[in-house]
Formats: structure tokens, C-alpha cells, sequence
């Protein structure tokens, strides 16, 4: 049988962003996490050293001088089809973090980051590709096969703080992108990500720089208001008798870190993309 590639090996990175102590911090911050890491300061010099080759991903700024991220991303796209992007945007850019999903990058997270957030992204896109270029490895086992993370009983009339509660503790074991919403009977109501907290407490105090870090040393920034004023409604899910493969791809088509499970309309727990992830290195090994 042919070995998938160790998902252990260092992850090749190229860090570009025109704010040179931004990136030279970062930059040194992620090799301390054990990432191998290239920078550029502009579009020019990106796409000059994605030409080199070797690069399992790139996070971007959007906003840079002369060639701008969106430029960019096109042209590694061409270039590097295969190597996965992750774009930073400025809040007031939301929309061109949209655009840049739609033009084929991986994901964007808002500046300023939480650097575990992007550590965690990185190594989320790399694994993805990983699992893309070798699907034939894949064992051909069911969802249900697979340890389920519990779902937490969180409803729509809950308050956002709750929310953001349930995440502090989920996040302390484990990185979590999101929470699934039940309704009164056990079915599934919708979904809250961390962005949907950050988005608000930032639109409830605009003169604060917020981000997940700041939110959590200051969880007042969030109004009283309930999650359904925040989440969003049908999320995608998946059945306990769906192959593993078709669960984990749609994960990764659609950027999401873990999706919920049903059974006869009720939700019985998430499949998890670092689960999976995890379980097929432990099979292949």
C-alpha cells in the first residue's frame, strides 16, 4: 500500500503581508510552533517565490500596496493550484474576504488575529490538501464508526454570552470554530461561529479593536441579546451511514471544522475534521 504523506512533517508557509513587524513576528512565532516559514512584503515577491515551489500554504494580506491580495491569490492560484491560501482581512474588508473565497482561497480570518487561530488554520488547510491529493488511502469506513463529539444543549433564545461561554470551555480542550444550535426537539436550529461573536461584539463597541482573544478577557463587549439574532440557520450535516470520505470532503468544500449528525431529524453529535484527520493517520500508519 503507498504511505500517505506524515501529517507530522513541518508545514511549509509563506507569510505574506507589506507591515514588516507584523510579519517578522509572526514569522518567528510560527517557526517557535514548529512551521517552516518564508516571507514576502508585497504580491511581487509572493508570486516570485511561489514560482520556486515547495509551499504547502500561503496566508495573504489583502490589503497591500501596488499588487493587492486579491491579485495575488489569482495568480498563485494559476501557478500553484493545488497549494491552499488562507487570506487576512481588515474588518472593513469582509467583503473582500468573501471575494477571495470565491476566487479559490481556502479561508480568511480578520485582522487582528489571534495567532493560535491561524496556527490552527494552517495546519487545517494543510491537511486538507494532504487528504485531497490521496483519496484513493482513504479507508472506506462509515461516520458512525467514528468517536462523535457531544453536541452542546445550546438554543436560540439563549443568550449570546452563553454562547461564547460554551466556546471558552469547548476551545480550552480543543480548537472550535463553531457551535450547532438545537431547537426544542432535539433537531438541529442553526449554527454561531467565533466570527458571528467577534462581528457583533465589534459592531456593539466600534471604537474597541476586538478580537477573539479581547473577547474573552472582555465577554461584557456582547449586548444581551439572543443567538438567533446572530446565527445562521440550516446548516450543512451529515448521517451516521455516510462513508467518512464523503463527510470529510464536504468539511473541506465548504471550510467547516466539524458538522453536525443526524439521525431521524435529531442530531446525535458532530463529526469533527481533526477527528477525522486524526483517525485516518492512526489507520494508514
Amino acid at each position: 500500500m503507498r504511505e500517505m504523506p506524515a501529517m507530522n512533517t513541518k508545514i511549509r508557509v509563506l507569510l505574506v503581508d507589506d507591515e514588516e513587524a507584523f510579519v517578522r513576528g509572526m514569522a518567528r512565532l510560527l517557526k517557535f510552533r514548529g512551521i517552516e516559514v518564508s516571507t514576502a512584503l508585497n504580491g511581487k515577491e509572493a508570486v516570485d517565490a511561489v514560482k520556486q515551489g515547495g509551499f504547502d500554504v500561503v496566508v495573504l494580506d489583502i490589503k497591500m500596496p501596488g499588487m493587492d491580495g486579491i491579485e495575488t491569490l489569482g495568480v498563485i492560484k494559476k501557478l500553484a493550484p493545488d497549494t491552499e491560501v488562507i487570506m487576512l482581512t481588515g474588518h472593513a474588508s469582509l467583503s473582500s474576504g468573501a471575494q477571495a473565497l470565491r476566487k479559490g482561497a481556502y479561508d480568511y480570518l480578520m485582522k487582528p488575529c489571534d495567532p493560535e487561530d491561524l496556527i490552527e488554520k494552517i495546519r487545517e488547510a494543510n491537511e486538507a490538501e494532504n487528504i485531497r491529493k490521496n483519496p484513493v488511502l482513504w479507508p472506506r469506513k462509515l461516520v458512525s464508526e467514528i468517536a462523535l463529539h457531544p453536541i452542546l444543549p445550546l438554543q436560540p433564545d439563549d443568550g449570546v454570552f452563553k454562547a461564547l461561554e460554551a466556546m471558552r470551555r469547548e476551545t480550552a480542550e480543543e480548537a472550535v470554530e463553531e457551535l450547532f444550535i438545537l431547537n426544542e426537539q432535539g433537531g438541529l436550529a442553526g449554527v454561531v461561529t467565533k466570527r458571528d461573536l467577534v462581528d457583533l461584539a465589534r459592531k456593539t463597541h466600534p471604537e474597541e479593536n476586538l478580537d477573539w482573544s479581547r473577547l474573552l478577557e472582555k465577554p461584557g463587549s456582547l449586548p444581551d441579546t439572543p443567538i438567533r439574532e446572530i446565527m445562521k440557520p440550516d446548516p450543512a450535516a451529515t448521517k451516521g451511514n455516510v462513508f467518512l470520505t464523503d463527510a470529510a470532503n464536504q468539511m473541506i468544500a465548504l471550510r467547516a471544522r466539524s458538522m453536525p449528525v443526524l439521525k431521524g431529524g435529531k442530531v446525535l453529535g458532530v463529526v469533527r475534521l481533526q477527528d477525522v484527520f486524526r483517525y485516518l493517520e492512526h489507520e494508514i500508519e
